[in-house]
């Protein structure tokens, strides 16, 4: 069990690091499979992603943009409060294909300036896109147990953000909303605290190297990368209620 919880933080975290998610896409299925029930996974998904956030994050902290990352932090953060309140309310099926649509408007989001240049010249960074999107990706993924970073990148990156530093602020982002939603998940008693433990640290190895590769890789090559990673998961959630 040691082994495969390093082995889940190394992957989550190189993930993470690599393109600015907080892997709950992965963990949570993966450590699932270990046994342990999908609420408790959530917590521990929860308690790691602010240790792997926080070494991605520094390491790509030359790319952040601090304007923009303050107003998306804030909206992430209340919506991540209350999405923490109703986990387990919502119907899992009906949260899949809330998340599959999402998944598939973020690739459509991505591309955006290619499939209709006319909409993306429209769109634009300002405070109330950036709340707003934040806390709407941050109250539907927290329902599933996530951070929202999963998606943040690519919203980002629709807002006209460049590619690298949209990976930046989404590791920034990911370190507040996922403490806000630990605090209550603590408070509740459902973190299982030795797994989570292993996965944490070990994800921080592996976000400080996805991070140094992230940083090395062509911004095309990570857009393609990232829609990818949100269709393949986005789809496997469909497959796994359905």
């Amino acid at each position: 069990m040691i082994i495969m919880y390093i082995l889940i933080g190394l992957i989550t975290g190189f993930y993470g690091g690599m393109f600015g998610a907080g892997g709950a896409s992965i963990r949570v299925p993966l450590l699932t499979m270990t046994g342990m029930p999908l609420v408790n996974a959530f917590a521990t998904n929860i308690f790691a992603i602010p240790f792997s956030s926080i070494s991605g994050a520094y390491t790509q902290r030359h790319n952040i943009e601090w304007k923009t990352a303050k107003t998306f932090v804030i909206g992430g953060i209340f919506g991540i409060i209350i999405a923490t309140f109703f986990v387990g309310i919502i119907s899992e099926k009906i949260l899949a294909i809330i998340f599959f649509l999402i998944a598939v408007m973020t690739v459509f989001a991505l591309y955006l300036d290619i499939i209709s240049p006319r909409l993306y010249n429209k769109i634009r960074p300002v405070p109330s896109n950036l709340f707003f999107g934040s806390f709407f990706i941050s109250l539907i993924m927290g329902m599933e147990g996530g951070s929202g970073g999963s998606i943040f990148a690519a919203f980002l990156r629709a807002m006209h953000i460049r590619t690298h530093s949209a990976i930046a602020i989404s590791l920034f982002a990911g370190i507040f909303t996922s403490t806000a939603a630990l605090l209550i998940y603590l408070y509740r008693g459902e973190v299982f605290f030795s797994p989570a433990l292993i996965v944490a640290f070990v994800g921080m190895v592996g976000s400080y190297a996805g991070s140094k590769v992230s940083m090395r890789t062509d911004s095309k090559l990570l857009k393609l990368g990232l829609s990818i990673i949100v269709i393949v998961l986005a789809s496997t959630v469909i497959m796994k209620y359905f």
